[in-house]
């Protein structure tokens, strides 16, 4: 063959060389006899050579090579949603064992082996596949994970895959599950070496939530990502659609299915053409980056972006900012930098001052790929054939696919199951004759002598056993709930005897080879209960594939916990084209510290910038103010939620946290008044945080200087209006100190400046109208005044919390015991009045059965209820809510905290637990984040430790917690201390 191929396949003489024109020329060289017209071939193989036309054979070939990139590479399957490459790495790491909870293994070494045995066309694709399928920006939900560079958002290219390591993802496994249950087809791999699966069973539509792109010739697919727990609703519908719906599958699909969502988050801008879209299989979507404000120094504000469009280069769209701003195509913007970390994205774009935010927002929209669109071709390879879906189409094919490997799973676990059966059937009749069993094998001459003395016994055939005879049995089918005209495979029928159950050769193989042990009693039970089980699994199986609807029940099943183990949130926002992005849409919705100054100045500051120090530090500048200016509020909250300002006069305005200015941790911020309308004479006394307005159930609590107290429904102050409202009737020589979110069914604590307290049910308080003036909360002393109040859970809540536990610990008649006897020891208690007071006090539970309670808690993992009080020369203490006794509404309190010259005045009270955080401010405007932990826990009539070490004439102006949800943004990282 090789000499063949070496000669010359036209002419005579094997020493002809062509000349210069015949190489580089389409004529044949010389030879034959010349003349006008082809000759006729006379070389070597010229019986064998046929004459074609060259245009039939460029077309056929063409075509050939373009349906081999089509489906053998471009297009992925729309059944798993995977091109061959993609299924060759992952089957072949199924091959290696690297499963999720496996270790990691080099990527050359992953690599290597597919290479080798499946896709023989270079070590690049299969590693750059493999990088792909590891990038999180890439895939909406990777297929693998890997250990080390593989690449970035900025377009830096991944470690050579000597240095990275990888292994399947947990949802990666999803997608190779029961691939060993003859769930699949095998093909030959490229050498006929091995065999490789033609698809993966593929637990989830991976083609529609991870999305694809490819070039082939002539044609292209590019399909966006979408979120899990929408697609799986929108299948589930589909494959449990009833006969009566009217919508049409496509608009089933579309109530589940809101659009592409993307893994880089951002925006789609559009709504109107999505079902269209869907329905063609093109179309295209819009989309934008997620954009947010932020004040700077200078009064000047900045762009923060933390989300861009999907496949849009970081660094690229940086450096095209940058080229618009040295071309003076953008003239507002002042800097842009990158501040991106492992927390998440940040592109700071400084404006110049003056400069309007939404204008420069709009030219970088245009001029960058901050705006870009995202074109859908959803064509994939559906019956060997490229073809655009719809949507609808796309599930359905999805679909077709679990059933046919659902079927055919069940169907391989019949037959194991039968096979199974066929076997435990046998030992079960040779347990019901084992002692003659025992003697035809130790009868017999060979193993070969006892296979076939077995079968003719049980075939009811007589056999000789060392000279004499024995008459062989007859099974009884019935006995063994065999059905022999059923056509069980558990039936063997004699040849000579139809409708004689016999043992087969495999059962009798399997009895022989059955170990001495197991003809204990124990092991006789476990095979009779294993035969049981199985004939019950080989029941569930037949119902399974005779049943169309129970077949869909399982496919609905295994859909539901895939949904439920691996769904997450929407990443991306889908807006109307008439929804314009308002200003909130463009804030980042995180946790911030708002400042309120004594004369009336407010900015906000990220909390990650103040860091956990222990008690008796010295703080850090958290607000520049004056010398004749403090800090008077702190609050903590998101940057979406409503400021309800209440004012020292009664009235409440509405404002957004992120309409309060960031100037840094040491700016001064911006005036109230420029931010509300308040009226002449008014301050702001209280902000309250309240993320939903609209909340059923929740209450507003008000208390007043002069211990007056009210609540009303939040609904009340839903209607947002800029020039205020007024939230409580307040006296002339009255004024509104603070106000409380409570559910109605709690207990409340007031506090006053000279160390008194009270706590009374806040059913006492019937709900009233805004304008109302409200109810006496405590009866003060003369120059005394009330300084704050706290909304403490009720003791039938605290119970019912403390049984809650229990129940989940199994600790519930303990738990009960000691409540009981709680409530026993406080009824046995005299009636006593309140300190300085003739009003009837609530008796507490005695010492020890308060002890018990707390060692209760603690072991059921309950915080105590903890009042902490701040005087104002820095000194603090907490104190459990139980030490006070629970009066009626008005009554004169009992002590609160030991004050005097040292200790000073009680300047506020806070609720906290084990678990909180506290920061605590100087007039000065100095601040310290403490453990309130780290404050002993004393009684009521005691002074408290040092907080926060002050300067000569500086008090404390104010103290707050920090919700426990929020504590992450203030570790350690934080900034170096002052």
């Amino acid at each position: 063959m090789a000499d063949d191929q070496n000669q010359l396949p036209l002419g005579s003489d094997d020493n002809i060389n062509p000349t210069s024109q015949d190489a580089n020329s389409n004529n044949p060289p010389a030879g034959g006899s010349g003349g006008d017209g082809p000759t006729a071939p006379t070389g070597p193989g010229a019986l064998q050579m046929l004459s074609i036309n060259i245009e039939e054979e460029m077309r056929r070939s063409y075509l050939d090579y373009s349906m081999s990139v089509i489906i053998g590479r471009a297009l992925p399957d729309v059944r798993d949603g995977l091109k061959p490459v993609h299924r060759r790495i992952l089957y072949g790491m199924q091959e290696m064992g690297l499963q999720f909870n496996k270790k990691y293994t080099k990527s050359a070494k992953v690599t290597g082996h597919v290479m080798g045995n499946y896709h023989p066309h270079g070590d690049s694709a299969i590693y750059d596949t493999m990088v792909r399928l590891a990038q999180p920006f890439s895939l909406r939900y990777p297929l693998i994970d890997g250990q080390g560079n593989f690449g970035s958002v900025d377009g830096d290219p991944p470690a050579a895959m000597r240095y990275t390591e990888s292994r399947m993802t947990r949802l990666a496994g999803e997608m190779l599950a029961d691939i060993d249950s003859d769930t699949v087809d095998f093909v030959p791999n490229y050498d006929e070496s091995t065999t490789e699966p033609a698809v993966l069973p593929a637990r989830i539509p991976n083609l529609i939530i991870n999305g694809s792109t490819g070039i082939a010739v002539g044609m292209a697919t590019n399909i966006p990502p979408h979120n899990l727990t929408e697609v799986l609703n929108a299948t589930i519908a589909l494959l449990t659609r009833a006969k009566d719906e009217t919508r049409t599958d496509l608009e089933l699909a579309l109530e589940f299915v809101q659009g592409p969502d993307f893994p880089t988050g951002g925006f789609i801008h559009g709504k109107s053409n999505i079902k269209q879209t869907y329905s063609t299989g093109r179309g295209r979507f819009m989309m934008r980056a997620k954009c947010g404000k932020e004040a700077i120094s200078g009064g000047r504000e900045a762009i923060i972006v933390t989300e861009i469009p999907y496949q849009v280069n970081k660094s690229t769209l940086i450096k095209r900012i940058a080229e618009l701003v040295t071309e003076k195509i953008i003239d507002d913007i002042s800097d842009v930098r990158d501040e991106s970390d492992r927390d998440g994205m940040r592109i700071v774009i400084e404006l110049k001052r003056g400069a309007q935010m939404e204008i420069v927002l709009n030219q970088l929209y245009k001029h960058t790929s901050m705006q870009e669109s995202f074109s859908m071709i959803f064509l994939a390879v559906h019956n060997g054939q490229p073809k655009e879906l719809p949507l609808d189409k796309a599930i359905h094919a999805f679909i077709d696919h679990r059933i046919d490997v659902v079927r055919r799973r069940t169907a391989f676990l019949l037959n194991k199951a039968r096979d199974r059966e066929h076997v435990l059937l046998g030992y079960q009749i040779a347990l019901d004759h084992l002692d003659t069993v025992i003697k035809i094998i130790r009868q017999s001459s060979s193993r070969a002598n006892a296979r076939e003395n077995l079968y003719s016994y049980f075939s009811n055939k007589r056999i000789t056993l060392n000279g004499a005879e024995l008459d062989g049995i007859t099974l009884d089918p019935t006995k063994y709930n065999i059905n022999l005209l059923g056509g069980s495979v558990s039936a063997q029928l004699a040849n000579a005897s139809a409708g004689t159950l016999i043992l087969s050769y495999k059962q009798i193989d399997a009895i022989l080879e059955l170990q001495l042990y197991r003809l204990t009693q124990l092991s006789i039970d476990e095979l009779l209960n294993e035969l049981r089980a199985v004939r019950d699994n080989i029941t569930e199986y037949e119902s399974i594939l005779g049943s169309e609807k129970k077949l869909r029940g399982v496919i609905r099943k295994e859909l539901e916990d895939i949904r439920d183990k691996y769904g997450d949130e929407r990443r991306t926002i889908i807006l109307d084209e008439s929804t314009e992005l308002t200003l909130e849409d463009l804030i980042q919705d995180e946790q911030v510290a708002v400042t309120v100054s004594n004369t009336g100045y407010l900015k906000r500051t990220p909390i990650a910038t103040y860091r956990q120090q222990k008690r008796g530090g010295t703080g850090r500048i958290g607000m520049k103010t004056r010398e004749e200016d403090f800090i008077s509020q702190l609050i903590i909250d998101s940057t979406h939620a409503y400021l309800l300002c209440f004012t020292n006069s009664g009235r409440v305005y509405w404002l957004k946290v992120y309409e309060i200015p960031d100037v840094g941790a040491a700016g001064k911020g911006k005036a109230m008044a420029s931010l509300i309308d308040l009226q002449p004479g008014e301050k702001v006394v209280t902000i309250l945080p309240v993320r939903n307005l609209e909340e059923d159930s929740k209450y507003v609590l008000f208390a007043t200087r002069n211990g007056v107290v009210k609540k009303t429904a939040l609904k009340d102050f839903s209607n947002v209006m800029a020039r205020g409202i007024i939230a409580i009737g307040i006296d002339k020589e009255d004024e509104l100190i603070t106000a409380k979110i409570t559910d109605g069914e709690q207990i409340i604590f007031l506090a006053t400046h000279d160390g008194m307290a009270i706590r009374f049910n806040e059913q006492d308080l019937r709900s009233m109208g805004r304008p109302a003036f409200g109810n006496k909360g405590i009866t003060l002393k003369k120059d005394d005044y009330v300084i704050g109040a706290a909304v403490t859970p009720s003791p039938e809540a605290r119970n019912k919390q403390r049984l809650e536990r229990a129940a989940a610990a199994g600790l519930t008649d303990q738990v009960a015991s000691v409540i009981d006897e709680a409530q026993d020891s406080a009824s046995s208690q005299p009636l006593a009045l309140a300190e300085s007071d003739d009003t009837p006090a609530a008796p507490v539970v005695s010492e020890e059965v308060a002890a018990k309670l707390a060692k209760l808690d603690e072991k059921l993992g309950l915080t105590p209820c903890l009042i902490l009080s701040v005087s104002d020369n820095g000194y603090g203490k907490r104190t459990d809510v139980d030490a006070y006794r629970l009066q009626s509404r008005g009554g004169k309190g009992v002590i609160n905290m030991k004050t005097g010259s040292k200790i000073g005045k009680v300047t506020t009270i806070q609720l906290v637990d084990d678990t909180t955080e506290m920061m605590v401010i100087s007039q000065f405007g100095k601040i310290i984040r403490i453990d309130t932990k780290s404050v002993r826990a004393a009684g009521r009539s005691t002074s408290g430790v040092r907080l926060l070490n002050l300067e000569q004439d500086d008090k404390v102006a104010s103290a707050t917690v920090i919700p426990p949800d929020d504590s992450k943004y203030g570790n350690e990282g934080g900034p170096l201390l002052q």
